[in-house]
């Protein structure tokens, strides 16, 4: 008995001897055979991965336990990238040490890099009384120097002089120098033209 087919890995037409016959060559056979295996290891792995990924907020908790931290546990604790903790490393910001290849960080130097970072944020933070006699935060990030002003909007130092005096914005006098608040500049003149680079 001859039975036309369509193969079903090539999908050519072949002539089968029996209704059971799905394939056109021994070739074929294999062929698909090899297909169905592979695509079913991918799908074992997929499972597996799904099964052993550690929830984020696990993650987190496991390193907080941890005396001496791998640079992924420290990327995770700062949410920042591998590489940035990798550049403090470098850089010597952050204390380490090595056991062979492996890098480790103690817990502690991690917390105590953080807390060098806070107190230098608040360095240029001052309490100063106004000329309402009122106690103030001032940080120096906020104010631009009355200098500068005209610098970064294009216009000139009697125009922000007109124009701060008719706002009625208050100045504030550090040693030598007359300060004003960006956001009050911003207010008046919008957006900077053009960014001054610090020296």
């Amino acid at each position: 008995m001859v039975v036309k087919k369509r193969c079903t890995f090539c999908g050519k037409q072949f002539q089968a001897h029996t209704t059971k016959t799905r394939f056109c060559s021994h070739s074929c056979n294999q062929k698909d055979y090899k297909l169905r295996a592979k695509e079913k290891r991918l799908k074992e792995n997929v499972v597996s991965r799904k099964e052993t990924t550690i929830p984020y907020r696990d993650l987190l908790e496991i390193a907080k336990c941890k005396a001496y931290l791998e640079i992924k546990d420290c990327a995770l604790l700062l949410n920042v990238s591998q590489s940035t903790i990798n550049r403090l490393i470098r850089s010597g910001e952050l204390a380490h040490f090595r056991i062979t290849s492996r890098v480790l960080i103690r817990q502690v130097d991690l917390e105590e890099y953080c807390k060098n970072k806070l107190v230098k944020s608040n360095v240029n933070t001052k309490s100063i009384k106004n000329s309402s006699d009122e106690t103030i935060s001032f940080n120096k990030e906020d104010y631009y120097y009355m200098s500068e002003v005209p610098k970064y909007y294009n216009v000139s130092a009697k125009s922000v002089e007109r124009h701060i005096k008719s706002k009625g914005i208050e100045k504030i006098k550090m040693g030598r120098f007359n300060y004003v608040l960006k956001s009050e500049i911003k207010r008046i003149f919008g957006a900077p033209s053009k960014t001054i680079l610090n020296d």
